[in-house]
């Protein structure tokens, strides 16, 4: 079984770090080295980009390697067949499956890809949070119904009740701020900061 790409791209960044991971995420991850510094995301996410590409690079190979004679029946064919006739038959293999290598660009396209979907992954986790309620605001709602004269129809009508559904926390707990309310509110200025500072290609991916 293959260990978590998040594993070897952190071993090949930051070889002989004190680490942990609870997961495939980098929300995952606590660092606990004192010596080495932790590697962003950003940085994560391209070296993954770069191993996943070797992979590709590798398979590619073995799967040349493996349409390869033996030498044994190699050697063979040249004694019945002739040198020219063997040389015919590796070609069609070469050309079958040509060498492969890592190419600068390619590798520079990949991490660009990686990059650019862990933005994705940003800016739709900040809508998320965005989208919940605000704990000092609460939410209204029909909380119930009133049976109620109305002139126009001239006749009793059921009206909603609009209340709260979810009451809103107060915002001084014990002549403080509530640390709840505070907490929300960083968290949502920190979602808003991620929405106001994605590129619009970013948001525009996710919008079409």
């Amino acid at each position: 079984m293959r260990e978590p790409y998040i594993v070897s791209a952190l071993l090949a960044l930051k070889p002989g770090a004190e680490w942990t991971t609870k997961g495939d995420n980098y929300s995952d991850l606590e660092w606990l080295d004192k010596s080495q510094t932790k590697p962003t995301e950003k940085e994560i996410e391209e070296k993954i980009a770069e191993i996943k590409y070797q992979e590709e690079i590798n398979v590619y190979q073995e799967k040349r390697k493996l349409e390869y004679p033996d030498w044994g029946d190699q050697l063979d064919k040249i004694y019945h067949s002739g040198i020219d006739v063997w040389k015919s038959d590796i070609k069609t293999i070469k050309d079958k499956y040509p060498k492969q290598t890592m190419y600068a660009t390619e590798l520079q396209k990949r991490k660009d890809a990686a990059v650019f979907e862990m933005k994705k992954r940003y800016y739709e986790t900040a809508v998320a949070r965005l989208a919940q309620y605000e704990l000092a605001n609460g939410v209204k709602g029909v909380v119930g119904t009133e049976n109620v004269w109305d002139d126009k129809s001239e006749s009793y009508v059921d009206r909603d009740i609009i209340g709260y559904v979810i009451e809103p926390l107060p915002l001084i707990v014990d002549g403080v701020r509530n640390p709840l309310v505070v907490a929300d509110e960083t968290e949502r200025a920190a979602a808003q900061s991620v929405i106001d500072s994605t590129p619009t290609s970013v948001v525009d991916s996710i919008n079409t």
